[in-house]
């Protein structure tokens, strides 16, 4: 009886992830940008965004306070945009290609 007891368990365990994943993939993209604040809220982590132009050069790079976020006309908006605080409390908002890291792509490494 036991091994039928956890065979259920198992195969209860099976359909929970893929309902888990299916859940934050039919998630708006807003909701998607809260659950990503969240994780970024409880990591602590300090967040460095690099912007490129269309020929792939990085045209702007710098420390990120607080969170970036990410809106399109889904959204209400006027286009496709990503916005955020630097560390000097100023706003920027961008169209172009961007990555977002957790180290500082500009500083030295040291050996």
């Amino acid at each position: 009886m036991k091994r039928n007891a956890h065979k259920n368990t198992a195969h209860k365990a099976l359909w929970l992830i893929p309902l888990i994943c299916l859940t934050f993939v039919s998630c708006r993209s807003e909701t998607q940008n809260k659950l990503r604040r969240q994780v970024q809220d409880i990591t602590g982590g300090t967040q460095y965004i690099s912007l490129y132009s269309l020929g792939g050069t990085v045209v702007f790079s710098g420390k990120v306070d607080g969170k970036v976020t990410r809106a399109d006309s889904a959204d209400g908006g006027q286009g496709e945009y990503v916005y955020w605080y630097d560390d000097k409390g100023r706003y920027n908002q961008s169209n172009l290609t961007y990555l977002l890291t957790n180290y500082d792509r500009g500083a030295t490494a040291t050996p």
